[in-house]
């Protein structure tokens, strides 16, 4: 049998057979997890330490799953190898590798212990901050874990519902970061038991897969999605040894934190009318939400009901000469899928306003996607399917669109959450519309004469999001969340992205962990 290395492989061969062990496995989805799956991921380790990122389309998926279990040591043959790609890259390796319907995967009869099973090239914490926002790579850390929130559910930038949870980290020389874990990441991550061993235990923690993002311009964090893994107190990784050895015998206890979910914020959310939602002034009021209840009389002439949407990031596509590029500075893509951007005009007897709706919450309405009706209507052709609301009433969640709103007569409010239907209204006559840390993997030193850490593994959970216990047992005082706007998004998972043009940001609740009373931020 003749065995490629990983470091051998290039394109424009198709004989390749490796050897190899599933080292990770996630789902690419999109900015929603309970879409369909768009794509398989996996990173792949050979014997000699090299790694390779592979993926699997969907219709090789059904064919080729029952042969993936991570941890698993693997003959695969009859594969594509590609250059890799320019975003978001899981490992070092400048090729990737494509399964398909005809990928042979055989489970070695053998399964050596001296196999490798971890691949990750560690970021310092001082280094962090040059990675902000850029999409080249992921990256993975090492810390102690410090505190750790309770899972709860938040409004995502993309505007669907989404678990989050807190892990805030700190290195060796006393640097700390938050890392924000979302959907399935959030519920799998065992807080419960971290709480617990973290009493009297140090917990150390290696996180793969995060970006950085950063929120108002000052708040840094690490975002944890689902190609995100971790590696607890793992005793066979030398570089969490090597990182308990220089920490002091005792522990300090973890923190509890708390993260207020989205339906406590709801609560809190000041009611007004839309005449008082004319005087938001936008540079001032750019981040509050507000509350208020319209019945929909119309839609905005002049403005279409959908747009060009890069697929990388949902920012707007603009022509560049003969070439439609991306609006978003430095986004590679070219393509681009069609998107909601419904500019609906409200009133609710005090004043006439523009609502807009971006593709999750006009899909949520008209229960189809604008790509899906753009098949059947011109762009400067209002489908029937939205002019049906008109003479309906809500109760909306809004936010201002600041750079819509800053050189335009009347604001633009665009719609974060549909609150409350009351159906349609008899008449509308009355209403009038207004105008309009960096060492790799492959370290051999043993460390001994260290007592042995407590491994701790992720929870088992099934596709269909369940609330963890640990969202009812946190029993610590709530402080509020704040909330913020975040521009940018993930290629491959989610993200923490924006769903919209670019000119006009949804909001995303990431949300300040407090303390005592004090925002903790990373140093």
């Amino acid at each position: 049998m003749n065995i490629t290395p990983i470091a051998e492989l290039r394109p424009g061969r198709y004989d390749y057979m490796i050897c190899v062990r599933i080292s990770r496995i996630w789902e690419f989805r999109g900015t929603n997890e309970d879409d369909n799956i768009k794509h398989l991921d996996l990173v792949l380790l050979d014997q000699k330490g090299d790694a390779i990122y592979a993926e699997i389309l969907p219709d090789a998926i059904p064919l080729l799953n029952q042969y993936l279990q991570e941890g698993n040591i693997v003959y695969i043959s009859k594969i594509t190898v590609n250059n890799a790609k320019p975003s978001y890259r899981a490992v070092g390796n400048p090729y990737m590798i494509k399964l398909n319907k005809r990928t042979c995967i055989i489970e070695a009869k053998d399964q050596p212990m001296d196999f490798p099973k971890y691949t990750f090239d560690l970021v310092s914490f001082d280094k962090l901050h040059d990675f902000t926002s850029k999409t080249d790579r992921f990256l993975d850390v090492i810390g102690k874990i410090i505190a750790v929130s309770n899972a709860a559910m938040i409004s995502t930038s993309s505007l669907d519902y989404r678990m989050r949870r807190i892990v805030k980290l700190q290195d060796l020389s006393g640097k700390t970061i938050d890392l924000s874990l979302s959907g399935k990441r959030a519920v799998e991550f065992d807080g419960e038991t971290i709480l617990e061993v973290g009493q009297n235990n140090h917990i150390i923690a290696i996180f793969v897969g995060t970006s950085m993002k950063i929120l108002k311009g000052t708040y840094e964090f690490l975002s944890g999605t689902t190609a995100c893994r971790w590696y607890i107190n793992e005793n066979d990784i030398p570089e969490i040894k090597m990182f308990q050895k220089c920490l002091p015998p005792h522990a300090d206890p973890i923190q509890k934190l708390y993260l207020q979910s989205d339906e406590d914020m709801q609560r809190s959310i000041e009611h007004k009318t839309l005449a008082e939602l004319k005087e938001i002034d936008p540079f001032v009021d750019k981040d509050e939400k507000y509350q208020c209840t319209a019945t929909i009389i119309g839609i905005q002439e002049r403005k279409t009901w959908c747009y060009q949407a890069c697929k990388l990031c949902n920012c707007k596509m603009i022509w560049d000469g003969s070439i439609l590029k991306c609006k978003k500075e430095n986004c590679p893509c070219r393509q681009y899928e069609y998107k909601y951007k419904i500019p609906f005009i409200a009133n609710d007897g005090t004043a006439s306003l523009e609502l807009v709706l971006f593709e999750k919450k006009g899909t949520e309405l008209i229960g189809r996607t604008a790509e899906t009706m753009k098949r059947q209507y011109d762009i400067n052709q209002t489908p029937p399917e939205i002019k049906a609301w008109i003479g309906h009433k809500f109760t909306f969640i809004v936010k201002v669109l600041p750079n819509i709103t800053i050189n335009a007569d009347e604001p633009s409010f665009e719609v974060l959450t549909i609150k409350e239907r009351f159906g349609r209204q008899h008449s509308s006559q009355g209403f009038k519309a207004t105008k309009n840390l960096p060492i790799s993997s492959s370290s051999s030193q043993q460390l001994h004469n260290l007592p042995p850490l407590v491994p701790i593994l992720s929870k088992k959970i099934q596709h269909e999001i369940e609330p963890p216990h640990d969202i009812q047992s946190m029993e610590v005082e709530p402080y509020n969340l704040e909330t913020s706007t975040l521009s940018g998004k993930r290629a491959y998972e989610d993200p923490n992205s924006t769903d919209q043009e670019n000119d006009e940001e949804e909001s995303t609740d990431y949300g300040f962990i407090q303390t005592k009373g004090k925002k903790k931020r990373s140093t």
